[in-house]
């Protein structure tokens, strides 16, 4: 679908902004640095507050082949992601379908819907479109092959490199976000 670039623009719904069986929405370190400056948290203890608050340990997996290997692994490790809230299980920062913290929305808010998965199979473009008006419609923004495939590819630079730190830190992300109390891991 996206071979020859496409049109898209957000319609406001706020259905991507909903409900976590449709998956998480991961916080890495320039998220929360940007996040925590837009709302102007400058302690450790305030980042601690606001974790307990927005956010929550998942499960994530990635992955991963040593340069110098024949197979991979996947490795299965803690990452942060947004706590929903509701029955609808909305983002805490959806507010009338607008996101209040828009400016300072983590990296995979920011480049929906060009995520590696939805550049690498048809299918999942498929079944976001059945939720997504956004692509449905196929208007607004035109964004070439180039701009789609920089999105997903960083996307994945990204993981990359936390799964690296997480690894160097012996998967403890207590060592990778010190902010995060330890009652926030063992729930």
């Amino acid at each position: 679908m996206f071979e020859q670039g496409v049109h898209f623009s957000c319609q406001m719904c706020g259905d991507c902004c909903r409900g976590s069986d449709e998956g998480e929405v991961y916080l890495y370190r320039a998220d929360i640095y940007r996040l925590g400056q837009h709302l102007n948290l400058t302690s450790k203890e305030q980042l601690r507050k606001f974790a307990r608050k927005y956010l929550k340990v998942v499960e994530n997996t990635f992955f991963y082949k040593e340069s110098s290997s024949q197979r991979g692994k996947t490795y299965r490790f803690n990452n942060l992601a947004f706590a929903f809230e509701g029955e609808d299980e909305h983002c805490h920062f959806l507010v009338n379908n607008r996101c209040t913290v828009h400016e300072a929305r983590p990296f995979q808010c920011r480049c929906f819907p060009f995520w590696k998965m939805m550049v690498s199979s048809k299918k999942n473009v498929i079944n976001y479109s059945k939720k997504c008006k956004g692509l449905r419609v196929l208007k607004g923004n035109y964004y070439s092959r180039r701009e789609i495939l920089y999105w997903a590819t960083e996307e994945y630079r990204i993981e990359k490199e936390y799964f690296l730190e997480m690894r160097k830190h012996n998967f403890d992300i207590l060592k990778v976000f010190p902010f995060l109390s330890e009652d926030m891991i063992n729930k």
